[in-house]
């Protein structure tokens, strides 16, 4: 309140004629106000557009920064980086175990297991997302572990997999052995897209 009133009082009446009018003109008293020393980081971080804490390092004002070297969790700042929109939940689509089973290949590992492996294959059923993990010393290990997997779903729970879904891996697209097990057990292979880690 006190502030409304100086800066009424201070404000510079000036007079000037136009056409033997007179018009008066309010120009008020501005002044640059200082902020209060040693504000947070929080605070700085927003004022100065969410620049990172290295580069607030630099800045000739008095900011208090959090302990640890740890920043102050921004939730503008992830969103602000990201470079496409954020993928959307997954929802099953499946009924059934076995109906649905994703496989991929990852490796090779810049260091080997005690036993030589540097590659593993991940199965996971859709619906009840339990996931198999399998090491393998080559990539080449992927299509007999797959078919093994497949007879021991038949065997041991008496389901057969329909659907085995992978990325576009030469392994299972264009391996002459993985396109006759397809067929001869019945099960569609299907690819995701390009470019779709989600």
């Amino acid at each position: 309140m006190e502030n409304l009133k100086r800066a009424s009082s201070s404000e510079i009446n000036s007079v000037s004629s136009c056409n033997k009018l007179s018009v008066q003109h309010t120009i008020p008293n501005v002044s640059c106000h200082q902020s209060s020393g040693n504000l947070d980081f929080g605070i700085w971080h927003m004022r100065m557009g969410h620049i990172p804490r290295k580069t607030m390092t630099l800045l000739p004002v008095s900011i208090v920064f959090p302990r640890g070297g740890e920043d102050v969790p921004c939730d503008v700042c992830p969103r602000a980086k990201q470079q496409r929109l954020p993928f959307q939940l997954s929802t099953i689509s499946t009924s059934m175990t076995f109906e649905l089973v994703h496989v991929d290949t990852w490796g090779p590992y810049h260091t080997k297991t005690y036993s030589d492996h540097r590659y593993f294959l991940t199965i996971v059923d859709d619906y009840t997302r339990i996931t198999w993990t399998h090491l393998m010393v080559t990539k080449d290990e992927a299509i007999p572990l797959l078919i093994s997997f497949v007879k021991m779903g038949h065997t041991q729970f008496s389901k057969a997999v329909k659907i085995i879904r992978s990325d576009n891996a030469l392994e299972f697209s264009k391996s002459g052995t993985a396109l006759e097990f397809f067929t001869s057990n019945g099960s569609i292979h299907q690819t995701s897209r390009v470019q779709t880690p989600q």
